[in-house]
Order: structure tokens, then sequence, then C-alpha cells
């Protein structure tokens, strides 16, 4: 289940409407019976390239750039572990859909 927590948008005073960034929270929960291990990791990595957006992932009290597979191996979240989500683009709403997604269907797994 995917649980939404909070929008926020921001705006740098010397920038246009173009340049809004919003950031998106969302709590994922890993379906996966193994958890997050290297294939999920290297998925997870993947939907982010190419995307102009700043992912963080908050696991058991840490937070971590989620764009680097060592970092989301390093959180160690097992199966049934809730991991904020924080987007922060132009296109987050979509891009958090591109995540939740594929937190969703287990990463290929279920």
């Amino acid at each position: 289940m995917n649980e939404f927590i909070s929008t926020s948008s921001s705006k740098n005073e010397n920038t246009d409407l173009q340049d809004l960034f919003e950031e998106l929270e969302a709590t994922c929960i890993v379906k996966n019976a193994a958890g997050i291990h290297v294939r999920p990791a290297g998925i997870i990595v993947q939907l982010f390239n190419g995307e102009d957006c700043d992912v963080r992932f908050t696991y058991a009290g840490k937070t971590i750039n989620a764009r680097s597979i060592m970092s989301i191996l390093m959180l160690g979240a097992p199966q049934g572990g809730e991991i904020l989500v924080t987007i922060r683009s132009k296109e987050a709403c979509r891009i958090l859909k591109k995540i939740q997604d594929a937190f969703n269907s287990g990463f290929g797994e279920l």
C-alpha cells in the first residue's frame, strides 16, 4: 500500500513558472520477499535515469540519495519495510507514480 503524505511547491524568486519545482512524499511498502536487493535497486536507479529530479528514500531513520544503487542497498529494507519516498522535480507527480508502480509490482518479483 502506498500512502500519500504531503505536497509542497517552491519557487525561486528569480525564475519563471517553468522553473516551478514540486516536492511530493509518499510511503511505499516493499512487497517482494527478498526485500530491496541488487535487482530492485538497479530498477529503481534506472527509473530515475534521464529525469531532472532529486529523489530521497528514508527508512529506519536513514535518508539516502535514491539515484545511488549502493545507497539503496545500504538501507537494507526488508519485505514489509516502509520507505518514505521524497521527490523534488517539475514532474514530481509523474515520477512518483513510476516509483509507486515499481514498488506495487514487487519490482517484477511477485
